[in-house]
């Protein structure tokens, strides 16, 4: 037997493991797996993509505000599916329509809706906003699909403008449900006056076969006119029947703070289903408004406002004295809460003096033109001027009032906001147009 050596015996042993290069080897092994997994969810990914329809058209996105659209051209592919998300970052209630093919609901401030077109052919389409006067006031942009090489959608042949505007001329004054801004009757109580007013939700036709969301006093827009004399005692009851809390402030009336009608600061709020009592003294004379102090940006457009008329002891002799409540918003662009050509005339006869009182309760200003005679501003905010002026063309801001006065002169004179995007569209007149009848 030939005995080996111990070195010969130790190299006949088994070496051992090289763990520092095995652990690169793995690592090595397990990046590659992960590559391969990484690869393999990118196809299925992909491949989930291309299941869309051949040609499909991601969806567009589109921002309304007052008065706007953004961005103005949305551009598409032809012969594709069209989606366009749609969100409402503004005030007041918009929607989008696309000329002839299709529109979303009425959104409310914040909310957002998906309008599927489905496939377009090659053209250019117009994009607007369906609220009376928006899409006058800015609120349009084009949808080009592929070249948009065809006619434009939604053109107007001027014959059927011709016949568009004279067939609302021709209807004024048109008939439609509901007349606000109406002299209300109080409860005698104890020699307080005693006004009850009911908010709530209600639909409210602007024009004709145009009736829309609201909220009202009453169920009217404008609430029911509160008229009083300077000194008088009165009390206003409000009953909330919304879905929403709200208030009432009395706005150009120099109340007590306590009745000042301002959530959080003089009062609690008037939450759904609950009353509130406002009493005091009537401080001081002239034109005034009341509206909601709750979410005002949305609840006095859709109609949460009236007129308060507070005669003084030394009014001017008149024998016309009409209120002009003015309103810009979901309702539209209103005169009393109606549009043209359902919108009240003024009338009058031959050398009678009209008194005419402007309350702004909208959103924007509204220079009001009357043609054919001046008028005379005798106040503004209630205050009788020291030195009245002469104007055919009276600007009204939010929350403005003026009173003003006018010689009647025999004829039908047209009355209206001189912003004509407010007036006048190529389907002729509508909004804030009325007429002064005098014969």
């Amino acid at each position: 037997m030939v005995m080996m050596r111990p070195q010969q015996e130790a190299s006949s042993r088994s070496a051992p493991p090289n763990y520092s290069k095995m652990l690169r080897s793995d690592l090595w092994r397990l990046f590659v797996t992960l590559g391969v997994l990484f690869a393999v969810v990118t196809s299925l990914i992909a491949a989930l993509g291309s299941g869309k329809d051949a040609g499909a058209t991601d969806a567009l996105r589109v921002e309304l505000s007052e008065f706007n659209i953004e961005p103005a051209e949305l551009n598409a592919e032809a012969d594709a599916p069209v989606v366009i998300d749609v969100q409402n970052t503004g005030a007041a209630v918009h929607n989008l329509s696309v000329s002839g093919q299709g529109a979303t609901e009425m959104l409310d401030p914040g909310e957002s809706a998906k309008l599927d077109l489905g496939t377009l052919p090659a053209g250019t389409y117009e994009l607007a906003c369906d609220v009376t006067g928006h899409k006058e006031s800015g609120m349009k942009g084009r949808l080009v699909v592929g070249d948009g090489s065809q006619v434009t959608a939604g053109h107007m042949d001027p014959a059927d403008m011709d016949a568009s505007y004279m067939r609302g001329v021709k209807a004024f004054p048109a008939k439609t449900k509901g007349l606000g801004g109406q002299p209300m009757t109080p409860k005698l109580v104890g020699g307080t006056k005693v006004f009850d007013l009911t908010a709530d939700e209600t639909r409210w036709e602007v024009a004709p076969g145009d009736v829309r969301d609201a909220m009202a006093y009453n169920g009217v827009v404008p609430g029911p006119e509160i008229r009083v004399r300077e000194g008088d005692r009165i009390r206003v009851v409000l009953h909330n029947k919304l879905e929403e809390s709200t208030a009432i402030h009395f706005h150009g009336l120099n109340v007590p703070n306590s009745v000042d009608g301002v959530p959080g600061l003089t009062q609690d709020l008037v939450k759904p289903g609950e009353s509130y009592s406002y009493e005091f003294d009537v401080p001081n004379a002239g034109t005034h408004m009341y509206h909601s102090h709750m979410n005002g940006a949305t609840q006095i457009p859709m109609g949460l406002l009236g007129g308060l008329i507070v005669e003084g002891r030394d009014e001017p002799e008149v024998d016309v004295d009409t209120s002009i409540v003015l309103n810009d918003g979901p309702l539209g662009f209103t005169i009393n809460g109606k549009g043209f050509p359902a919108t009240q005339p003024i009338a009058a006869k031959p050398g009678q003096r009209v008194r005419l009182r402007y309350m702004n309760e909208g959103l924007q200003g509204h220079p009001m033109h009357l043609h054919g005679m001046e008028q005379l501003v005798i106040a503004k905010d209630g205050w009788k001027l020291d030195q009245p002026y002469r104007a055919d063309t009276v600007w009204v801001a939010p929350g403005e009032r003026y009173d003003v006065i006018v010689e009647a002169r025999e004829g039908l004179w047209a009355f209206h906001c001189h912003i004509l995007s407010h007036a006048e569209g190529p389907e002729g007149m509508f909004g804030m147009v009325t007429v002064m009848a005098v014969q």
